[in-house]
């Protein structure tokens, strides 16, 4: 009808949708014998209370994010789909009184790795912190969930991947206690593996695992996991016609490959076959991760898991959109997504305001020493843990020109260079502004009382530099 020359039928449809003495209508009949004012009590989704939870659970993140040094690229809601030409078919989607349609934003990455793409970026981390919004049940409005992305693109995958992870559970410690809380591990090429190691055919494997994913929260080992399968495995064997070798080589696979790491990889590794792209997952665990906040409702009941973030790399997704147009090779890229909706669900922490001063970044830099990969790390992760916000250069050895090329490019003019002979908490440290081109020679166990004091003047105070 939209594309037909003739749109008079197409508009007659349209308005009859949007006839606004027919809503009238409907909406009297609705609200028949009581007085409705305008903007009523059903426009206010959350009490006072509530909204300062979400608002503090909204500014924690953010902190924790920039913390990170990323920057803030902000999704918008909603996009014409005319605009857009692939189509999700489970996107929330409504039709305009002109008879367009908006799609409603399904999730937070997608335009991101977009952007990404048309910008030609290699080194970038980025935050958002937005609501996303699935479709209802009835005659509802969409649901909407908040949701706190966090992304690097580029760097050595090892050192992003663990800084993703840190980032997830800083956020995730503020709200529970981190004993409660289980990090699944896992990699697309061990999962092939395992599919092969077992003999589930591939017709087979969706079925399967929408059945292995009722205990996927349960912690391996414990009583409740294999009570759980008890009943999947009946349903293996009656329902899907398994082999009962099949449905035993998946009970390996869910009782002594699922675990503590260091428990799991032997196992693993000598079951598996030693091929190269095994052997490589298995070696760097270019990994897909999940964190589960395990709790018990009553004495004797089931453990519960509630899913609190899932993250990991996506570089098969960034090279599948990277157009033949670029003549260069795509970055790497690793993100988490954090159910913020579900953190204020679960949390049982008592809220109280934070303050975040940090407005200067710093980049902990190395000369010599072959990188001083660990000690950078834990001086950043020192300056993170007093709200300074800090990074480095994520790769294992960095010349001192590519890491004053990095501080160039990411707009940032405060360095700390730490020298194989003065990591040690005894040892000294040089903090440079390359703005003010000043420099000093700060004790280690001083640095960071000093870097409190000069970033309240943004560092031009002439005495911090004496």
């Amino acid at each position: 009808m939209q594309i037909s020359e003739d749109r008079s039928i197409y508009d007659k449809v349209v308005n009859a949708i949007f006839d606004e003495e027919m809503l009238s209508m409907k909406d009297h009949h609705h609200h028949a014998g009581r007085l409705r004012l305008a903007g009523d009590e059903a426009s206010v989704q959350y009490t006072d209370l509530d909204t300062e939870v979400r608002d503090y659970v909204v500014e924690v993140t953010r902190n924790v994010f920039r913390q990170h040094c990323a920057k803030h690229l902000e999704i918008i809601p909603m996009r014409l789909l005319e605009d857009f030409p692939q189509l999700n078919r489970n996107t929330v989607k409504l039709l305009t009184h002109g008879g367009d349609m908006l799609e409603l934003c399904h999730e937070l990455r997608l335009p991101f790795v977009s952007w990404v793409i048309s910008h030609q970026k290699f080194s970038f981390k980025r935050y958002e912190i937005s609501c996303v919004y699935r479709r209802a049940i009835g005659h509802s409005p969409p649901n909407r969930y908040l949701q706190g992305d966090f992304d690097i693109i580029g760097g050595a995958s090892a050192l992003t991947e663990a800084e993703v992870i840190k980032v997830t559970m800083d956020i995730v410690a503020l709200f529970f206690n981190p004993d409660s809380c289980d990090i699944h591990l896992n990699h697309g090429d061990l999962l092939d593996s395992i599919w092969s190691w077992i003999g589930v055919k591939a017709e087979h494997r969706q079925k399967v695992a929408e059945l292995l994913s009722m205990m996927g929260s349960l912690r391996p080992q414990s009583a409740e996991r294999k009570s759980k399968w008890g009943v999947i495995r009946r349903q293996l064997l009656q329902e899907l016609k398994l082999a009962e070798a099949v449905v035993n080589r998946l009970q390996t696979v869910s009782l002594r490959f699922c675990g503590a790491a260091d428990q799991a990889l032997p196992r693993l590794r000598g079951a598996l076959p030693a091929d190269t792209p095994t052997r490589k997952a298995l070696d760097e665990l270019d990994l897909f991760f999940q964190v589960y906040f395990i709790k018990e409702n009553n004495p004797g009941s089931l453990m519960e898991g509630a899913l609190l973030a899932a993250g990991g790399r996506y570089d098969y997704l960034l090279h599948r959109m990277w157009g033949h147009e670029y003549k260069t090779s795509p970055p790497g890229a690793v993100g988490t997504s954090l159910a913020l909706e579900t953190i204020i669900q679960h949390s049982l922490i008592d809220f109280k305001p934070t303050r975040n001063e940090a407005s200067t970044t710093i980049l902990v830099c190395s000369r010599g020493g072959g990188g001083l990969l660990v000690e950078r790390m834990e001086l950043v992760a020192e300056l993170w843990e007093e709200n300074i916000k800090a990074e480095f250069v994520p790769t294992p050895d960095p010349s001192l020109t590519e890491q004053y090329e990095y501080a160039n490019e990411h707009d940032i003019k405060t360095l700390i260079i730490l020298t194989d002979t003065g990591v040690s908490q005894t040892g000294s440290v040089k903090v440079r502004h390359l703005e003010l081109k000043k420099e000093k020679k700060v004790e280690r166990e001083n640095l960071v009382r000093f870097l409190l004091d000069a970033m309240t003047t943004q560092f031009r105070n002439p005495s911090i530099w004496n």
